[in-house]
């Protein structure tokens, strides 16, 4: 049995939100696929400009949209599939990825996952991470 099915029937399946702690996250080729394929999705929504309600159609992964908060929302929940994935999993994808602000969400829910404690802080145009000692 793989590493990973050990590790699915191993884990409490009642609260997927829940944070899964590893001891430490696997490298595989169909995570490093999905992540990918996620971040390409994600680079499409966020690069569409859209300053007026107007139709967006991405042909190329049937994505539509209308209003710029569902463009937002769509961009989030890209992130949230990633983000369910590797703790799901417990694999590590940000080594593969290139678009700065979708790594941050890999890497913070990677740190996560190894029970690195973290405070995040935007200002809204840029972000960053702080590792604490301790829980507020």
């Amino acid at each position: 049995m793989s590493d990973l099915r050990r590790r699915r029937t191993m884990k409490d399946k009642s609260n997927l939100s829940e944070t899964i702690f590893h001891s430490s996250l696997i490298k595989t080729q169909y995570a490093e696929d999905y992540a990918l394929t996620l971040q390409e999705i994600y680079s499409d929504v966020t690069s569409v400009p859209h300053f007026n309600d107007k139709e967006v159609l991405l042909e190329s992964w049937g994505i539509e949209f209308f209003y710029k908060d569902t463009k937002e929302q769509i961009e989030w929940t890209v992130i949230l599939a990633l983000m369910a994935f590797i703790n799901q999993t417990g694999c590590e994808v940000s080594y593969v990825l290139t678009n700065q602000k979708f790594k941050e969400f890999a890497i913070w829910q990677e740190n996560r996952c190894l029970g690195k404690k973290q405070l995040i802080v935007s200002n809204g145009i840029e972000t960053n991470t702080v590792e604490v000692e301790d829980e507020f």
